[in-house]
């Protein structure tokens, strides 16, 4: 058998350290000590002593880990390294560092970055081994399994201002307390800081949370005061941070990362590798580690709010000498916060000010210079970035913006240029630095026609009014004079425009008219975003290739002879189209379906006034050229919102109903009143010229009952079931109770995506003009509502805990949620969290009026049973089975 022989570099007075001698010399091996308590000869003396069991701990990784790097660096010359050179070099660091006869190794003391414990794994060429333990009770497991003896009992105890709980899905957690029979007597001569560490009944509380991923199987998840609660609410689990940034690039050697709950964002303090110089240039070498950093952050998937947004460089690296590390490699905190932090907190307020001094620049001489120079300095105050220079390839969203922050940037642009920039062409697919500036040079110089919306609603209204809506604000004069004289669009439907096919409703409504008009040798010609034709039309195919090959067939057999796609972009003149385009679809065109929209409940109407109303009246001045075409509309039942929840009936005139609508923050308020707005429009073309107009107000659009995956992540149902079933959280009712106590009587209002294009397509605009509106919902009072979700989800054995206190409920939902990956929590119900703040109303039948809907259901059979389906069990088990297809149940 070979001898255990290693290498103690840990001090004795830690428990891993004097648990790895007593093992070595009780296993009668040999244990040797290192020269140097510093580990400056850590390496050397690992070359002399060869050993044949490894102890390590996280800071040694990353020192192996560097050497690694600088090792690699040396030997490629400059030149980026290949794969050969880089397994060389991996076994030239374990035969020559190592002495390569490694058969085991261990880590323990600290959590370590799980790439850096693979690249240990690949550098010793075996398993590394995680113990778990502390000098207070000694080891507690080892490789997650819990070790009997020395423990006697354990417990984990909720931490709810994290957001950790015994009830957590998938896992519970919580704090480890724990009871061991070597479990220390106690701090010599310090009775306060010794009973701080144990509860009542005698348990140790280690500090640490951990997961319960099975009986006596516990994993750690993170320090519980390592733990950050940001300014917006985001936990950052510091350590984890710390130390994926310190092992996952050459050129950060250590890093200590600031914050706190006053802040909206993280600092760090950066100690350099050394291969980049001691006396090297400090703005080079700040500019080479800001260039890791945001290597590290795309490389690890990490969100915005773990990303430092600025740093200060420390040439002294941190040791046990200067007091900034403790004698195992930790970062000792309160010491590097007392060393840095008032240098920290100045860093943070001369962000502020630099912010602050650029916003004022900008508004006050941003529009004097080039407009792509300006656009980049806009979205670096907009965002908090700096560093490397922006180019013009570069969007909003990919340098990290979302819809709220695009809100932000947008107004900005609007103030400096004095021109409208909606959101829905900053968040654009397509859209670019260079774009947004070609956006606002042609609006500045006049080339755009588009209908701003100061000229058509005032510059700074409370309420919008329906007769603000005219089309001649719109549509030029000549179409509309001779929309009157033009001549009916063929009864005989065989081409149709459709809008949108790449969203969710749009995609099963390009299906069911592809089915439709290839019976009759017809065209569904398709506008979509895309640098050209051939890209537009793989965003069509893209969406429909779920995972379901049924579907992708169906689509591809439909589409190779009857689907045409063009590149454009409906809120843009002439729909982005040339003009030898937009002239042949205005002569060949039978029928327009137009379900495209920028949807988003947060952004008020303003922002989307350009996508969803400038855009629809693009397409009304489609349909009034070379001849009337009917128009089939996809509205929101929010459009026929009216007073105190009540809604417009399917036979009224929307500008006569509903004449004014407030301009408020309400939950999808903006939304609303943008399809409203298209309504009026469609109102004002009808009336004007007799153009046939099928209006589709739809409610909640739900997964599809058959294929596979297709599912609409973003919605609110969606991200709710998806929330319920990863917190295991759910209230004792959604709705307010009865009188008496007890579980009130409700209706949830959805339909399958599936029922909804099929009813579409089928009711739409035919011969015989008119104006019809209905209302695609779901009017059973049938009692299915979110409080039978939740017991559909518990009896098909999802566990879900019902908390009676509603508002007790809602906080431990939150965090909960804000305690999700950010990678899960993105498509949580946080976002929405405010529409679940207090019980529903209930209502005992469904409050959106449907009667000529459904009369029109059934009078053509349509769907599966011949009328409106109710919800059932089978559609949630389709939608969890969706999730967990992609990683979310």
């Amino acid at each position: 058998a070979v001898p255990l022989i290693c290498l103690n570099y840990m001090p004795l007075n830690h428990s891993f350290g004097r648990s790895w001698l007593g093992r070595i010399l009780a296993s009668g091996g040999t244990c040797h000590f290192t020269a140097r308590s510093d580990l400056s000869l850590l390496f050397e003396d690992l070359a002399l002593v060869r050993p044949t069991t490894l102890n390590l701990v996280p800071r040694v990784c990353e020192m192996v880990f560097h050497q690694y790097q600088a090792l690699l660096a040396h030997q490629s010359g400059g030149r980026a390294p290949d794969a050969d050179l880089a397994e060389r070099t991996l076994v030239d660091l374990r035969q020559r560092r190592f002495g390569g006869r490694v058969l085991s190794s261990t880590i323990g003391a600290a959590p370590v970055a799980p790439e850096l414990a693979r690249f240990i794994e690949r550098c010793l060429d075996v398993k590394l081994n995680n113990a778990y333990g502390s000098t207070e009770v000694s080891g507690v497991s080892f490789n997650s399994r819990v070790m009997r003896p020395p423990v006697i009992d354990y417990k984990l105890v909720d931490v709810p201002e994290l957001g950790y709980f015994g009830t957590d899905k998938p896992y519970p957690r919580g704090e480890l307390f724990v009871k061991t029979a070597a479990v220390m007597p106690g701090y010599y001569r310090n009775p306060e800081a010794t009973a701080a560490v144990f509860d009542p009944d005698g348990y140790y509380m280690t500090g640490d949370i951990m997961a319960e991923i099975g009986p006596d199987r516990i994993v750690y998840v993170d320090r519980r005061n390592n733990v950050l609660k940001l300014a917006q609410g985001e936990f950052v689990a510091i350590a984890n941070v710390e130390a994926t940034f310190a092992s996952g690039h050459p050129a950060i050697r250590q890093i200590f990362i600031h914050g706190s709950s006053e802040r909206a964002y993280l600092l760090a303090v950066i100690v350099p590798d050394e291969s980049l110089g001691r006396d090297a240039d400090e703005s080079r070498v700040k500019d080479l580690l800001r260039e890791a950093i945001g290597q590290v952050a795309a490389s690890a998937g990490l969100p915005a709010c773990e990303v430092p947004r600025d740093f200060l460089v420390e040439t002294e690296p941190f040791g046990i000498d200067n007091g900034l590390l403790t004698t195992v490699g930790k970062l000792r905190r309160p010491a590097l916060k007392e060393r840095y932090g008032a240098r920290l907190e100045q860093l943070y307020a001369d962000i502020a000010q630099g912010q602050a001094d650029e916003l004022r620049a900008l508004r006050e001489e941003g529009a004097a210079g080039p407009v792509l120079h300006a656009v980049g300095r806009a979205l670096r105050a907009t965002l908090g970035i700096a560093g490397a220079p922006l180019k013009p390839e570069m969007s909003f969203t990919g340098l990290g913006g979302d819809s709220l922050s695009a809100l932000s940037f947008s107004m900005l642009l609007e103030e400096i240029f004095g021109v409208d920039v909606p959101v829905g062409v900053v968040i654009a697919p397509t859209s670019s630095l260079q774009r947004l500036a070609d956006h606002i040079e042609a609006a500045r110089g006049g080339a755009s026609s588009r209908a701003g919306w100061a000229a058509v609603h005032g510059r700074d209204p409370a309420a919008v009014r329906a007769g603000d809506l005219t089309l001649d604000k719109f549509i030029d004069a000549r179409t509309l004079a001779g929309a009157r004289a033009l001549p009916p669009a063929s009864a005989d439907v065989r081409t149709v425009l459709l809008t949108g096919a790449n969203g969710f409703l749009g995609r099963f409504l390009c299906l069911e008219w592809l089915e439709k008009l290839a019976r009759v040798g017809g065209r569904l010609v398709c506008i979509a975003r895309g640098h050209d034709a051939a890209s537009a039309r793989q965003r069509i195919a893209s969406v429909l290739d779920s995972g379901d090959e049924a579907l992708v067939r169906r689509f591809e057999a439909l589409a190779a002879d009857h689907l045409e796609v063009l590149a454009g972009d409906i809120g843009e003149p002439d729909l982005g189209l040339d003009p030898a385009t937009w002239t042949r679809l205005a002569a060949s065109v039978d029928l327009i379906v137009h379900p495209a929209a920028l949807v988003n409940h947060v952004l008020p109407y303003r922002q989307l006034f350009g996508p969803n109303v400038v855009g629809t009246a693009e397409l009304i001045r489609l349909a009034l050229t070379t001849r009337l075409k009917p128009f089939d509309f996809v509205s929101t039942v929010a459009a026929a919102t009216r007073g105190q929840g009540d809604y417009v009936d399917e036979e009224a005139d929307i500008r006569l109903a509903s004449p004014v609508r407030p301009l408020d923050t309400r939950y999808a308020g903006g939304y609303g009143t943008s399809k409203w707005a298209g309504e009026v429009l469609l109102r004002e073309a009808h009336e004007h010229c007799g153009l046939p107009v099928t209006v589709f107000r739809s409610d909640m659009i739900l997964a599809h009952s058959r294929y596979i995956g297709q599912l609409n992540v973003p919605d609110m149902f969606t991200r709710l079931i998806f929330s319920l079933v990863a917190t295991g959280l759910a209230p004792r009712s959604f709705h307010a109770a009865r009188g008496d106590g007890g579980r009130a009587r409700a209706h949830y209002d959805g339909l399958p995506v599936d029922f909804t294009a099929q009813a579409i397509a089928a009711l739409g605009s035919r011969a015989g003009g008119g104006f019809r509106t209905y209302h695609v919902a779901n009017p059973h009072d049938d009692g299915i509502s979110l409080d039978a979700f939740v017991d559909w989800l518990v009896e098909a054995g999802h566990p879900i805990l019902r908390v009676d206190d509603h508002a007790t409920w809602f906080a431990r939902f939150e965090s909960a949620l804000r305690a999700l990956p950010e990678s899960r929590r993105q498509h949580s119900s946080l976002a929405l969290l405010q529409a679940f703040a207090r019980p529903l109303a209930a209502e005992g039948s469904a409050h959106v009026p449907a009667d000529r809907f459904r009369a029109a259901v059934r009078a053509l059979g349509i769907g599966p049973d011949g009328d409106i389906p109710h919800l059932t069990p089978a559609l949630l088990h389709k939608v969890i089975a969706d999730l967990r297809r992609i990683g979310l149940a």
